[in-house]
């Protein structure tokens, strides 16, 4: 029996998005300044179906990190069981600054007042201005403690079995100063009672320090056995299956992203036609002053009934020794994702009669707009919610070989399929230029169901295979033949995936939607689906038809939603051969050279990229990207 108990303290500073253009707002002239000094630059251009221009939306971010971590674990060997048992308490402290759109950015559709983003921008007629100001320094705080149980018992000669239970408590992230927002529909703040109504804080009812409440139903248990039905040593059936918990702030900028955008500290405003004037947004609006809410308000919500995400894990595999050193696998893998994190826009537009595109803020669920044009409540409300779910399933089979007689040598075929409701959360932002046809909005915010479709990195089909040879004989030679034979290697990896999905899209906002800046940049309308969405000459110059998309008409089919569904096309598959050769130099006992040639994607194989996948650009279809052309490198390493 042993006891091991373990201390330790991590710190990390990370400097990241640091202003290399500082040109202000105004020295291009607009009359109005940027929110942040160290922040400062141009604006960012949002055109719908091109390339945005400007600076970056957010920047400079800086953070500093103090993780403290106890453990304590009791390791028992008896008889045929080994267990440990164990514990641990984690605490994290974070202080950041992220500058959110302090020198704003422009949406350009291609819907007003013509029908290109681009003429738009010459004409100076955005749709949207968009400015983040105000504090957005934040110190954020977690703690966790969790308790494990594992036994692995060999309880028959030719069987074992591990099985054990894990719990952990589950918090979400609070503020020191509780400067995080929720939103629940007619409900006062008591924390503030100027809030607009529906905005609340840590500490009013309902609403725990972190918004969400602590989870404390973190029971984890996993299981596995393995057998040998023989007893020769030459077959192994084994198969495991477990749960396992993520935090509640898993994924890209979920950690930061509530807390900087809490209001009032944080000010985002977001003014649309006919109030804009694309020289002199604020020529209409004033200014805010600091800690004050806007009119209107876009607050950065989290839901009060947030759970933490899981997975469970499960997977089957079958091994027998084919030949000496030389192993057959089957195997089987299974996953299923819940209550994976996902944006929304809490507060969507809703169609009706007289419905434009130019009053889509006035036409949300919980605007409350003042009678005569006058100001609304709330524009966009971003809500982080923890509701959406994957699958995936594998066929794998592999064999290998291990080093022997000069040869080592690995192949898989993998056959899967994973499902899901967005692969990409928070990687685009603002960017009017969507990955894979990626978009964290839906395109219908009443029915988030109809986004269920395949991962963007389904890939159904994928070989890997890696060899590594050295002449078996070299070694045992002596003199010149030594010199030359001895200290050879070659290693080859070879991959190939079949395609992988995208979505067609069409960025004209044929649904008339509401724009919401700080979840996407770009509106999530997608086509009628009236053929084969992978239909095409599959040419670099065209690899999808038009023909299978039907474009929804802005007249007679204002405020309607596309069929296709979410990634349904798919677009060029890819191969890749890599190769080196190594050859080593023995000068000293201690003393080695290295000499390394190196070759990436020694075909030259072109490994196109996806489509324009945007029915409203007249480049639709056409591939204007591809992966690395031949790469090869030579090195000499000192090997001491």
């Amino acid at each position: 029996m042993t006891n091991a108990f373990k201390a330790s303290f991590f710190r990390y500073e990370f400097l990241f998005d640091q202003r290399l253009n500082r040109t202000p707002p105004r020295a291009l002239g607009f009359d109005y300044d940027s929110a942040s000094e160290i922040g400062q630059g141009p604006p960012f251009f949002n055109l719908s179906g091109y390339s945005p221009i400007g600076g970056a939306i957010t920047g400079p971010r800086t953070s500093v990190q103090n993780t403290y971590e106890v453990h304590d674990g009791l390791s028992w060997f008896h008889g045929n069981h080994s267990i440990k048992v164990g514990g641990e308490f984690t605490r994290y402290q974070l202080n950041l600054f992220q500058s959110i759109a302090p020198n704003a950015f422009f949406i350009f559709a291609s819907t007003f007042p013509t029908n290109d983003a681009f003429a738009n921008l010459l004409l100076g007629s955005p749709v949207v201005f968009y400015q983040g100001r105000g504090d957005f320094t934040r110190y954020v705080r977690n703690w966790g403690a969790g308790f494990y149980y594992q036994d692995e018992w060999r309880a028959r000669p030719k069987f074992a079995v591990n099985y054990g239970l894990r719990y952990e408590i589950i918090n979400p992230n609070t503020e020191t100063r509780n400067r995080l927002n929720a939103f629940i529909p007619g409900v006062q703040s008591h924390v503030m009672p100027n809030a607009p109504t529906g905005v609340l804080f840590p500490g009013d009812p309902g609403v725990s320090r972190g918004i969400a409440p602590s989870y404390y139903k973190g029971f984890m248990p996993r299981v596995a056995f393995v057998w040998d039905p023989t007893g020769s040593g030459r077959w192994s059936i084994r198969s495991a299956y477990g749960i396992f918990y993520d935090p509640f702030a898993n994924g890209s900028g979920v950690t930061s992203q509530a807390p900087i955008s809490a209001l009032p500290w944080a000010q985002f405003e977001q003014i649309t036609p006919p109030t804009l004037n694309f020289a002199a947004p604020y020529s209409n609006v004033p200014i805010p002053a600091p800690n004050t809410f806007l009119s209107p308000s876009t607050p950065f919500v989290m839901d009060t009934n947030a759970r933490p995400s899981n997975a469970q894990n499960w997977n089957l595999s079958v091994q027998h020794e084919l030949l000496k050193n030389s192993v057959l696998e089957i195997r089987y893998v299974g996953t299923k994702g819940t209550h994976l994190p996902r944006n929304i826009d809490a507060n969507p537009a809703v169609y009706g009669p007289g419905a434009t595109a130019q009053n889509a803020d006035r036409r949300r669920i919980y605007a409350n707009c003042a009678p005569n044009n006058g100001p609304c409540k709330y524009a966009t409300i971003a809500e982080l919610t923890y509701g959406q779910n994957s699958t995936y399933h594998s066929g794998q089979v592999s064999f290998s070989h291990q080093y022997g007689s000069g040869l080592a040598f690995n192949m898989s075929c993998w056959l899967s399929k994973t499902l899901d409701y967005l692969s990409s959360m928070n990687l685009q932002g603002a960017s009017a230029k969507p990955l894979s046809g990626e978009n964290d909005l839906a395109q219908n915010p009443f029915d988030l169901k109809a986004e269920h479709g395949p991962s963007i990195f389904d890939a159904r089909h994928r070989f890997v295979a890696s060899a590594t040879w050295e002449i078996p004989f070299a070694r045992h030679t002596k003199g010149v033949k030594k010199v030359f034979l001895d200290g050879w290697q070659l290693n080859c990896i070879a991959t190939a995936n079949s395609a992988t999905p995208f979505t067609v899209y069409d960025s004209n906002n044929v649904s008339l939607q509401a724009s919401a800046p700080p979840i996407s940049g770009f509106f999530a309308s997608r086509p009628n689906l009236v053929g084969n969405p992978s239909q095409g000459p599959h040419t670099v110059t065209q690899w999808l038809d038009r023909t299978p998309f039907q474009r929804l008409n802005p007249q007679t089919q204002a405020g309607q939603f596309g069929n296709e569904s979410r990634n349904a096309s798919r677009g060029p598959a890819s191969a890749d051969v890599d190769l080196s050769t190594l050859k080593t130099f023995e000068l000293t006992e201690r003393t080695r050279v290295q000499f390394r040639a190196e070759s990436f994607n020694v075909a030259n194989h072109a490994n196109f990229g996806l489509p324009i996948a945007d029915l409203a650009s007249a480049d639709f279809g056409r591939i204007l990207q591809a992966g690395p052309a031949r790469l090869t490198q030579f090195a000499v390493k000192i090997l001491f």
